[in-house]
């Protein structure tokens, strides 16, 4: 906005666009690298000034020499997390469309459900861990390991569920109508009509849902105990290594990031037509 006021003044900007205050993506990246630097300098400068306990309260240069130091350990137990957390995900993810299709096509289920889905969304589900993990080991053999996937795709599955139900009913009156002139079936208005438009919401819930994948995988190790980075994260704060938990939650918070960006680039390649928060303007 302030970039077009100072174009309609007459200030030639486009001749030095490197000083441009348009919001570019290039701008965007270059304040959040900004953001997180002054973040660390403040969180390393009050440790210090303040001659905090570094066993209780590290700053971000003991975080890192302890990162450096468990890192093998890390690599070690990270891809029982990581499996988890991905097929936990892409089930979840899967389950959420394919229930939602039938939901949104029979309105008369949809209200007789949403009830049921709402509430049930409205679980506890975390607190529920130690009766999940209870209940999967009578099924399976494995059930400790096998209960962290389950985790993984509870914790999931609702949010992306409610955004794809969401999407897919975002149609309004006036195309409902057409639909209904042309005699379109329910395969053809998901076809041309519905699955466009549940794109953005389906993309918005894979972008929640990841992160809450990576947190179902990680408490369920955390109270089942299974090799991991939750077993990992729960033997540091039972050691109060508050230095360790920070590597680990650091190490976590690099992957989530990671995969919610790759989202958005998948996300601006295959929604071509919508403009992303990150990936739009170069």
């Amino acid at each position: 906005m302030i970039g077009n006021v100072v174009r309609k003044l007459g200030l030639n900007a486009s001749d030095r666009r490197w000083y441009s205050i348009d919001n570019t993506r290039a701008t965007r990246w270059c304040l959040s690298g900004l953001g997180i630097v002054l973040l660390l300098v403040f969180w390393e400068g009050a440790t210090t000034l303040l001659a905090l306990n570094p066993k209780y309260f590290p700053g971000p240069i003991d975080v890192v020499n302890e990162l450096t130091r468990i890192w093998s350990a890390i690599t070690f137990v990270l891809p029982k997390t990581l499996s988890a957390a991905f097929v936990g995900y892409f089930i979840a993810l899967g389950l959420s469309i394919v229930i939602a299709i039938p939901l949104v096509a029979n309105e008369r289920l949809l209200n007789a459900l949403m009830p049921f889905i709402v509430g049930i969304n409205t679980v506890p589900r975390i607190a529920l861990t130690p009766l999940v993990i209870y209940w999967v080991s009578f099924v399976t053999v494995s059930g400790l390991s096998t209960a962290n996937y389950v985790m993984a795709v509870w914790v999931a599955f609702f949010p992306m569920l409610i955004a794809a139900i969401d999407g897919f009913s975002d149609v309004d009156e006036s195309t409902k109508n057409m639909l209904e002139i042309y005699g379109s079936t329910t395969w053809q208005e998901f076809k041309y009509v519905r699955l466009r438009k549940g794109l953005p919401f389906i993309f918005d819930g894979m972008k929640i849902g990841f992160i809450l994948a990576m947190i179902g995988a990680v408490v369920g190790e955390f109270v089942s105990g299974t090799p991991g980075i939750g077993s990992m994260a729960a033997s540091a704060i039972g050691r109060t290594s508050i230095s360790r938990a920070f590597a680990i939650v650091l190490i976590l918070g690099f992957i989530s990031t990671g995969v919610v960006l790759a989202v958005y680039l998948i996300e601006s390649r295959i929604i071509f037509w919508k403009k992303s928060s990150i990936m739009g303007d170069n």
